[in-house]
């Protein structure tokens, strides 16, 4: 029987994806009406190991990133916020001609769940379920954007 621990013959349109949920510090429990909405904010990183360049507006989480990915170069390519209802979803355009549907599911106290899918075209990237307090983020790695990958920052309150 062979070996699953490593694929016979890799395919290019395999994609890898690592979550890393950061804990941050939140500013506080909001009001019932403000438990209602969720700001969602999805940042887009490109990585690389051409150069050696952090963007200056990745200063606030460059640890973070060089140390939980090994690239050389960070720079934020776009960022797009939008508030969402539970139940809501919010469509997000991503590079390379791919998309992130965003929806606020139901969840307790100051924490915040999403269900999140990302998509090329037809094809279905990833699909999970995020947890994380209000004012936390998310760094899921992959999938790969020119001669590196993308770093996607999701980040809700």
């Amino acid at each position: 029987m062979p070996s699953r621990s490593r694929p016979a013959r890799p395919t290019p349109a395999a994609l890898v994806f690592l979550l890393f949920v950061l804990a941050l510090p939140c500013a506080g429990a909001g009001s019932a009406a403000a438990a209602d909405a969720v700001s969602v904010e999805i940042g887009s990183v490109y990585a690389s190991n051409e150069g050696s360049s952090m963007d200056p507006v990745l200063g606030n989480i460059r640890g973070k990133l060089q140390s939980m990915f090994n690239y050389t170069s960070y720079k934020l390519l776009d960022r797009k916020r939008r508030s969402l209802a539970v139940g809501e979803t919010g469509e997000f355009e991503i590079p390379g001609r791919r998309t992130m549907r965003v929806t606020p599911v139901p969840a307790q106290g100051d924490k915040v769940r999403l269900s999140v899918q990302m998509t090329e075209g037809a094809k279905n990237l990833l699909t999970t379920t995020l947890g994380l307090s209000r004012g936390g983020m998310v760094l899921v790695g992959g999938p790969s954007h020119q001669a590196g990958v993308l770093i996607l920052i999701i980040s809700a309150d």
